[in-house]
């Protein structure tokens, strides 16, 4: 007998609401590439690591909550896979400041959703930047970046949250194949790379930034100049006259270090910036004017247990910043650009090759990409950084081996960098502006001092011929000495700790780890106070230890 249309048409939707109701399977994937099963709440949280020190506080600042089910429903529609359902989703190998999962579709596509967590930055400008310059790679400049989907800067979404949705990147992580590869193989990606940043360094900005997406940058800020407006004249002819540009502008940094805590919600310079000497000059207005609303007394052990430190002290240590700012960024040199785009963290994970052809086909993660100075970026990819404490000699030669590649070959294709950071006092000048950004809230004025200490004492040097615009009396410089001995001498065990594989700095460790690191620093927080010869001293080592 034959099925009524009415009917067969409330079977179809009855089936269909049924296949959207299916739930998928929930796996979270290892470092070492296996995947356990795991329940929707174990989404939401942080599992990679534990803290010795913190931890209620580090946990929560990597929680994020966010609704699965329109997660699964705006991946399929991203893909217009009316019909498809999602079978799994796979927790990716966590990060610091994101969540990523690969959802698996029922025709074995497969989307990648990254969700930024609390701790990431500025979410609206983190999200909109690295669509945005993501885009700029991807079509303007023809460099393989992963295709986006959909996205989404405005956590009232049906999802929750904040997100990404793209494509899954091609190829193999470089990570899973570095180890096993020769020594050509190696020399072979490193030249990719050399390319890959003699494109980016071709483009030159008048502005220092990040790139956005002129309609969208506009709904949250004025914004006054096109990208058409914004390149040098250096930049390549193919990119200057491309009909695209006008699409993007460059705007305010989404540096997370500027935005963190009260900061976002105060009126400061966030770029973007017409030279370095503005850059510079805002960093500590920012800070000063976090400090003036913010800062608090508290208590530093390192200068004293009883005294609470001034928050008028720190207040005079920004204004010497202040002073002293316009000097700390060398200018470019003849024929050096501006301010050009690179990749702010190009580690082994955030490249994938073909491992028949050696061919990168991938580069993910350009959060935080920025549009800046020369000086201020990395002066070599973070996949090349020397190993702190190598397995052996021989590894420690084979790294030097590449690191002298890529500086060489870097060299012969774009001189502009090394030019840089030839510079014998570059991170000396830098140092401060590195260590400006939430100073107070992170303890460590005792690092911002010392950098412009050692500036001020090395002031000729630096090529200065005008007087040093700061000073430090002598009986600050003592009370810095005093506070170095005590900081110098809690490193050193701390450095040991880890150099011995029992505590990685910063207190920050496995999870099967946690136990016995637990035990260690507690053995070694022991010896630390009974090297005190006083109850004054005692008390000062039990205050300081920082696990």
């Amino acid at each position: 007998m034959a099925v009524p249309r009415i009917i067969r048409s409330k079977l179809s939707k009855c089936v269909k609401n049924m296949q959207s109701e299916l739930q998928p399977v929930l796996f979270r994937t290892l470092t070492d590439g296996s995947e356990i099963p795991i329940e929707e709440c174990d989404l939401f949280g942080y599992q990679r690591y534990r803290w010795l020190n913190g931890e209620s506080k580090e946990l929560a600042r990597r929680y994020l909550k966010f609704d699965l089910r329109q997660l699964v429903h705006t991946s399929i529609q991203a893909i217009g896979g009316d019909g498809l359902q999602c079978t799994k989703v796979s927790k990716c190998v966590e990060g610091q400041f994101n969540k990523a999962f690969v959802l698996t579709m029922s025709n074995g596509d497969e989307v990648v959703a990254r969700l930024p967590n609390p701790n990431a930055g500025p979410a609206f400008y983190t999200i909109a930047s690295e669509v945005a310059t993501r885009q700029f790679i991807r079509e303007i400049m023809g460099l393989p970046v992963p295709k986006i989907y959909t996205w989404s800067s405005d956590s009232s979404n049906p999802v929750g949250s904040e997100y990404i949705l793209e494509e899954k990147a091609r190829g193999q992580a470089l990570g899973k194949l570095w180890a096993q590869m020769s020594m050509p193989s190696r020399c072979e990606i490193i030249d990719q790379v050399i390319n890959i940043e003699k494109k980016l360094t071709s483009v030159s900005f008048s502005k220092h930034g990040c790139i956005y997406h002129t309609s969208v940058l506009s709904s949250k800020i004025p914004v006054y100049d096109s990208l058409d407006s914004m390149l040098d004249s250096a930049s390549l002819p193919e990119v200057r006259q491309t009909s695209k540009l006008s699409r993007f502008t460059i705007g305010p940094s989404n540096d997370r270090r500027m935005w963190q805590s009260e900061r976002k919600f105060l009126k400061l310079d966030w770029g973007p910036w017409s030279n370095p000497a503005d850059y510079a000059m805002a960093l500590g207005k920012n800070e000063l004017s976090w400090a003036q609303s913010q800062a608090r007394p508290r208590i530093n052990p390192y200068r004293s247990i009883d005294k609470p430190e001034s928050p008028e002290e720190y207040r005079s240590l920004l204004e010497r910043y202040l002073r002293i700012s316009p000097y700390l960024i060398p200018g470019p040199e003849t024929g050096e650009p501006l301010n050009t785009l690179s990749h702010p963290d190009l580690h082994l994970d955030n490249i994938f090759i073909d491992p028949d052809t050696n061919q990168i086909t991938s580069i993910i993660d350009w959060q935080l990409a920025a549009v800046a100075p020369i000086c201020l970026q990395r002066p070599h990819p973070q996949m090349l950084e020397l190993s702190p404490s190598p397995r052996t000699s021989q590894q420690n030669l084979l790294e030097k081996e590449l690191l002298k590649y890529y500086y060489e070959g870097t060299k012969n294709a774009n001189n502009i960098r090394p030019r840089v950071s030839r510079n014998p006092y570059l991170t000396t000048r830098l140092d401060p502006l590195n260590l400006i950004s939430g100073c107070w809230e992170r303890q460590d004025t005792f690092s911002l001092r010392e950098a412009l200490i050692k500036i001020v004492a090395l002031w000729t040097r630096l090529g200065y011929s005008s007087p040093c615009p700061v000073e430090f009396t002598e009986e600050e410089l003592i009370e810095h000495q005093n506070e170095r001995n005590l900081v110098q001498g809690l490193s050193t065990i701390v450095q040991q700790l880890a150099d011995e594989g029992l505590i990685p700095i910063g207190g920050m460790v496995q999870p099967e780890e946690y136990e016995q690191a637990r035990m260690v620093s507690d053995w070694a927080k022991r010896e630390f106070i009974s090297l005190a010869e006083d109850d004054h001293q005692e008390k000062l080592h039990m205050m300081v230890w920082p696990y």
